[in-house]
């Protein structure tokens, strides 16, 4: 089983992953919106920051799950 496809198939059937993995792609577009802003504030940047570190745990999260689930594949 490929990485993508154990992405699929947690996708479809974990729970835990899939709102790790939509959590994520939320905080990616709020980051990449927040970047384009002109001028940028330190409040800004701060807030930006803080979502970089949340968008970090949940790929950290999973990251964890796919590695576990590709081991018990095996």
């Amino acid at each position: 089983m490929t990485r993508e496809e154990a992405i699929q198939k947690l996708l479809q059937e974990n729970k835990e992953f899939r709102y790790h993995y939509e959590k994520h792609h939320e905080l990616d577009a709020k980051v990449d919106k927040l970047e384009k802003h002109h001028p940028m504030t330190h409040e800004l940047e701060m807030e930006i920051e803080a979502l970089k570190r949340e968008r970090l745990y949940h790929k950290d999260m999973m990251e964890k799950i796919i590695s576990e689930y590709m081991k018990s594949q095996q």
